[in-house]
């Protein structure tokens, strides 16, 4: 309904991706991870060798999958659960006038008098509401 997919989920993708693919300081072989401004090390303190960089994407890519798993699960039982409680829409009447002249109401800072509003296509008499 508020479209924060686009924000929270294709940014938090790319920002967990991001994290492994720009990480190589001196290049695809030298892996910051951890250790902040330094390579990750081995026990016997050099720098570690390899392909660590494809691993630690790897690693994210499968972290990106299990969340939105995760979410995807979750947001589908509790939606679900509205759904079947009745809780996911509103009543018919609230459809028809709208839920921000219903919930939000008035709509105007100040109402004259004797004036009509147009509420799904029919007018009403606001000195009778």
């Amino acid at each position: 309904p508020v479209d924060a997919g686009c924000v929270h989920g294709a940014c938090g993708i790319w920002g967990v991706l991001a994290a492994a693919l720009f990480d190589w300081g001196k290049g695809f072989h030298h892996f910051h991870g951890w250790n902040g401004f330094s390579c990750m090390t081995a026990d016997d303190g050099t720098c570690r060798k390899g392909s660590i960089g494809w691993t630690v994407l790897g690693v994210n890519i499968a972290m990106v999958l299990c969340i939105l798993l995760w979410a995807g699960v979750f947001s589908g039982a509790i939606f679900f659960l509205l759904k079947k409680f009745a809780f996911l829409r509103i009543d018919d009447a609230t459809e028809d006038m709208g839920i921000d002249e219903k919930a939000h109401s008035p709509g105007k800072a100040y109402e004259m008098e004797g004036e009509e509003r147009h509420y799904g296509g029919q007018s009403v008499d606001m000195e009778r509401v």
